[in-house]
C-alpha cells in the first residue's frame, strides 16, 4: 500500500471512530470545551458560514462531500430540491441520516477520491 493509500485509510478508520463524538466536537462540549472566549470565537465563525451559505443561497441538486454527521446537510436541504450527501463513514452517514431524515437526501458512502456521481 502506498503512503498515500495508508494515510487516506488511517483517516477513514478515524472518523470512523470519532463518529459518536463529533458533534461535542463541534458544539464545543465535555473535553472540547475550550472556555468562553474561544467558544465564542468558535461559534461567530460558525455563524458567519451559516450566513455564507444562506446568502449563497444552494439551489436543485446540490452536492455535498464529507457530510460527517449532518451539521451541514441540514442546512443545505433547506435550499435543494435534492441532496446527495457522500462521506466515507458508514457510522458518519448513520447520523446524518438520523439529523436529517429527509427523503430528498441519497446518502451515498464511498471513498471521495474514487467516487464518480452517477449520469
Amino acid at each position: 500500500m502506498s503512503d498515500v493509500h495508508a494515510l487516506l485509510a488511517e483517516q477513514a478508520g478515524y472518523y470512523r471512530e470519532r463518529a459518536g463524538e463529533y458533534d461535542d466536537w463541534w458544539f464545543r462540549r465535555d473535553r472540547y470545551d475550550h472556555g468562553r472566549e474561544l467558544n465564542d470565537r468558535w461559534f461567530a465563525d460558525a455563524a458567519e458560514l451559516e450566513t455564507a451559505l444562506e446568502q449563497f443561497d444552494p439551489a436543485g441538486d446540490v452536492l455535498e462531500l464529507a457530510c460527517g454527521t449532518g451539521l451541514w446537510t441540514q442546512r443545505l436541504i433547506n435550499h435543494a430540491s435534492r441532496l446527495t450527501a457522500v462521506d466515507g463513514s458508514a457510522e458518519m452517514l448513520d447520523l446524518c441520516r438520523a439529523r436529517v431524515n429527509d427523503p430528498r437526501v441519497e446518502y451515498v458512502e464511498a471513498d471521495l477520491f474514487d467516487w464518480e456521481p452517477a449520469l
